[in-house]
């Protein structure tokens, strides 16, 4: 808000007075040996005592406007009649633009833009004359000059410069906002971009665009310009580098091009670890372990990785998948393993393993036990039949009457028969057997499956 000051014509004393209630120092007598500096945009004042502003002033000062009534007196240490005061003022006008410079006075007024003339109402007059003239400011740093002349009667001066905000009157767009810098704070996951002040006088607001590389700028700021000159962001955290630009609006509509960019780049978030997979369970015929297990729910899986542990190591890694079911060969030495699964991202995070499951393997120092044993009644007698995977030299058949607690042997046969009959079985008497093979070098199997004499094989 531009101050004004008004001072009406009194005595000297009252004067100094009333100029030092206002806050303006204006010294008595001699001329200020310091020279006095006004900050850009304010008014610089000299006062002389004549209308030619020659000489050295009586005294300097600054206004913030120029908005004076003397009345019929005039400021301490300057005549009643024939005074002057010079106003001047340097400042950046941005992208400059139309303005409308106003003069009123009683007596003389000139008003000059760069030292060239603009208005000039120079004349001892008994009222108050106004003029109000359109100009259009190139952009950067102008000066504006105000010569005023106070000859006979009452004095007063007022001037005012304004920007014209109008759609047919201002086609100026304002300058691109200077020195944009971003910052991106990691703990708030907020991104902060600050930009210099633009010194448009109509100015509006800004807006701040944002794009992800090469993509397409949208304004992340709102529909309302942002007064300030600072603005927080929160982009989405996926180490993406994120261009942040920003435009100034002037109140008659017109907008900037885009800044320079400042550039964040989010970070990488931690991949979520998968679930650990859920539902495994083996099969297989102790030389092949069959694995199978539910899928897992994650959208963004890479696949599954399949461990192993015997009880004298710890978890091996077998293979890798991308379904849900495989099959192991485990080492064929009788041992029991366990089996475990887990599930991996994208990004290569692991999950805990499954719930383990056992499978144990066939010892390959001993023949297998013979495989399907069956047995059909035949008269006078039981028939057994079976497969075998080994080159057995013989196979021994194992039998057990009902009551007794354990099998016992009963005879033998070749390794290339597969089947015996047993001829001892009486009548009415339900017998169960069993059968093991023999290799080359005497060493016996397990056992195969049990079955009964009298009983449908299934």
């Amino acid at each position: 808000m531009i101050r004004r000051i008004a001072v009406r014509r009194a005595p000297a004393a009252a004067l100094v007075l009333t100029s030092a209630a206002l806050g303006i120092a204006v010294p008595a007598g001699a001329a200020q040996a310091a020279p006095v500096t006004c900050a850009p945009g304010v008014w610089k004042a000299e006062f002389f005592p004549n209308t030619t502003f020659r000489g050295t002033p009586k005294k300097t000062a600054c206004d913030n406007a120029i908005a004076e009534n003397y009345g019929t007196g005039a400021p301490a240490g300057l005549p009643r009649d024939n005074f002057g005061v010079r106003w001047t003022t340097t400042r950046d006008f941005g992208s400059g633009g139309p303005f409308a410079l106003t003069a009123e006075a009683a007596d003389g007024i000139r008003v000059y833009v760069d030292n060239v003339l603009r208005i000039d109402l120079w004349k001892d007059v008994a009222k108050t004359r106004k003029k109000t003239v359109k100009v259009t400011v190139p952009k950067g740093k102008h000066t504006l000059r105000v010569n005023y002349a106070a000859f006979t009667g009452p004095a007063n001066v007022k001037f005012t410069y304004t920007p014209l905000t109008g759609k047919a009157d201002d086609k100026v767009k304002p300058l691109a906002p200077a020195r944009p810098k971003a910052m991106y704070d990691t703990a708030s996951g907020k991104a902060t971009l600050a930009w210099a002040k633009n010194n448009e006088l109509d100015l509006a607001g800004y807006q701040v665009h944002r794009r992800a590389a090469s993509g397409p700028w949208t304004v992340v700021s709102g529909k309302k310009p942002l007064t300030g000159t600072s603005f927080t962001d929160r982009p989405k955290a996926d180490g993406t580098t994120y261009a942040y630009a920003v435009t100034a609006l002037d109140k008659a509509g017109n907008i900037s091009a885009r800044s320079a960019e400042a550039k964040v780049t989010t970070p990488v978030p931690v991949p979520a670890v998968p679930a650990a997979p859920t539902g495994l369970t083996v099969s297989g015929d102790y030389l092949e372990a069959g694995l199978t297990w539910a899928k897992n729910g994650e959208a963004d899986l890479e696949g599954y990785r399949l461990w192993r542990r015997d009880p004298q190591h710890d978890w091996r890694l077998v293979l890798t998948t991308h379904g849900t079911s495989a099959t192991d060969v485990p080492p064929a030495d009788g041992t029991t393993y366990e089996y475990a699964v887990s599930a991996v991202g994208v990004r290569g995070q692991e999950s805990p393993r499954s719930a383990p499951v056992s499978f144990t393997s066939v010892d390959s120092r001993l023949p297998q036990a013979p495989l399907d044993l069956a047995v059909f009644d035949v008269p006078r007698g039981a028939a057994l039949y079976w497969r075998t995977r080994d080159d057995a030299t013989h196979f021994r058949i194992y039998v057990r009457d009902e009551g007794r607690p354990d099998f016992t042997y009963l005879g033998s046969v070749k390794g290339k028969d597969l089947k015996f009959v047993d001829w001892t079985l009486r009548p009415g008497v339900t017998r169960s057997y069993c059968i093991t093979a023999v290799n080359d070098q005497g060493v016996e199997s397990g056992r195969s499956n049990v079955v009964r004499s009298g009983e449908e094989p299934s």
